[in-house]
């Protein structure tokens, strides 16, 4: 084996940590095993799993190996033994059958990569039974071949680019997303800034955040009365009203009654987001206009 495929197999197995903490966070990849989801991943070679696959079926595991033949648009081949490398006739197979449901690219032959997902007896029923939006795309020929064998169902495929082969790309952000996302970006320091500013007694700091929220809740009431959104309209509405009270307590020097509509002027945020807002799997939000 070539240095290049040691050290890339190598570093691939380091990331395995932040990918186990991503899936920990909850943002578990569409049909992913249910056990899969919930006990911890076991890093496993496929010799192990091949001498003893009763062990480790209905586990949650990460395996870094050699890609062999890829099967199918969805199902590839994976061994431990290194790349380009001679052995002896072993007394088995020790090639892994993986079937990752959500598969983009298929990984390249005699590369390494790095699978997570859920051990199970192969079995065209067993397939369905743990990927039921999934059709089942091999030959007669291979599934005979690894009938009763393990087989990995991947959630995620990581090859040496460090990319998730098995992660469906985000769509691109419309239009709409893309100017209401403009104004949200605002929002949030600008909150954040105002917040401070009022427990600072500072009214520098304070008017120029008021006049910035004022501002960014007249466009974002704007924004749902094209949509037909009336509750999301109300909410903005309701925010610009509380950014004009604390202005009022700011040019007063009132700065306990401007606690309050801040306090009042977050509500409003948060009801608008947990109706209209969704996060994706990379950590960033969208508009979510179905309700």
């Amino acid at each position: 084996m070539s240095r290049s495929f040691n050290s890339a197999g190598a570093v691939i197995a380091v990331l395995i940590t932040s990918y186990v903490a991503v899936a920990a966070q909850g943002a578990a990849p569409a049909q992913a095993p249910a056990s899969a989801q919930k006990k911890p991943l076991v890093p496993v070679a496929t010799n192990t799993v091949t001498a003893n696959p009763d062990e480790f079926y209905g586990e949650g595991v990460t395996m870094t190996a050699a890609v062999g033949a890829v099967l199918s648009k969805s199902a590839f081949s994976v061994d431990q033994k290194r790349v380009g490398q001679t052995m002896g006739k072993p007394k088995g197979p020790t090639d892994v059958l993986v079937i990752a449901p959500t598969l983009i690219t298929s990984p390249d032959p005699d590369t390494y990569v790095t699978v997570i997902g859920e051990l199970v007896k192969f079995s065209p029923e067993q397939i369905a039974k743990q990927a039921k939006d999934y059709k089942l795309d091999l030959s007669p020929e291979v599934i005979a071949k690894y009938n009763g064998r393990p087989v990995l169902i991947a959630t995620q495929v990581i090859n040496e680019k460090f990319v998730d082969l098995a992660k469906k790309p985000l769509p691109p952000m419309t239009t709409d997303e893309i100017a209401l996302s403009k104004v949200m970006k605002q929002v949030g320091p600008a909150f954040t800034a105002l917040r401070a500013g009022i427990e600072a007694s500072n009214v520098e700091a304070t008017a120029k955040n008021v006049a910035v929220l004022k501002q960014s809740f007249a466009e974002t009431e704007t924004f749902w009365k094209t949509k037909a959104k009336p509750d999301a309209v109300q909410w903005a509405a309701d925010a610009r009203k509380q950014v004009d009270l604390i202005a009022a307590a700011t040019v007063a020097a009132k700065w306990d009654d401007a606690k309050a509509p801040a306090t009042e002027l977050g509500k409003s945020c948060a009801s608008c987001h947990g109706a209209y807002r969704e996060r994706l799997e990379d950590g960033t939000y969208r508009i979510k206009t179905a309700k």
